[in-house]
């Protein structure tokens, strides 16, 4: 088996090239983002962290393998994909990431996912904590304004999309988080060889991950 690790900050781009890159390999697909989205779903309504918690803590959130495709996520048996990105989920998120339990309890279902066979998996503590052991990490980066212009692209199809001083301003907010928390902070292991995407198109960062798993096999 082997194991691809993909990290980076909010719209880096990893989660779309992962999954490319997945497709391409032929290995099984996990965006751990939405791990933590359906632990916020199972969350909503609760107003402090004892409350996330506890309401965590019941849920039975797994998620199964599809080699060449992007995982399934269920919350208590139900497939919640579609309702992953709600407003509300969007709002609360990054809370319930920083809750250090949460993430313990997230990080054991993700490094059993990474024992089912081939992996790729995305997020902001692959390398440094669920994977430490993975035989390729990648660290994918972007300036703030080249992220922000991108997400705010994928928001111009939305009724009433927000401005791009608006996205840039909550990505930064995201990343002040995320990389300020104290336990598993955003940031790239030590052995991770780091892309800087500002000036590459996607195929090409797909490329180049691709020629790093080669090398690694």
């Amino acid at each position: 088996m082997l194991k691809v690790a993909i990290d980076g900050p909010v719209s880096s781009g990893k989660s779309t090239a992962g999954s490319l890159l997945a497709r391409r390999l032929v290995f099984s697909f996990l965006d751990t983002g939405l791990l933590y989205r359906a632990a916020t779903l199972a969350a909503i309504g609760t107003s402090d962290e004892r409350a996330v918690v506890s309401a965590v803590g019941r849920a039975r959130i797994m998620v199964t393998a599809r080699p060449g495709g992007s995982a399934t996520i269920t919350l208590d048996g139900q497939n919640v994909d579609g309702s992953l990105r709600s407003p509300e989920v969007d709002r609360s998120v990054s809370f319930v990431s920083a809750i250090p339990v949460v993430r313990e309890q997230l990080a054991a279902e993700q490094q059993r996912f990474a024992e089912t066979g081939d992996v790729v998996m995305v997020g902001r503590d692959i390398g440094t904590v669920v994977l430490p052991d993975a035989e390729v990490k990648i660290y994918l980066t972007a300036s703030a304004e080249t992220r922000a212009r991108r997400r705010h692209e994928e928001h111009i199809a939305a009724s009433n999309p927000p401005s791009y001083d608006e996205v840039l301003s909550e990505l930064r907010e995201r990343d002040r988080i995320d990389s300020g928390r104290p336990i598993s902070p955003l940031r790239p292991a030590e052995d991770a060889h780091i892309l800087h995407t500002d000036d590459m198109t996607l195929e090409k960062v797909v490329d180049r991950m691709a020629k790093l798993v080669e090398a690694a096999r």
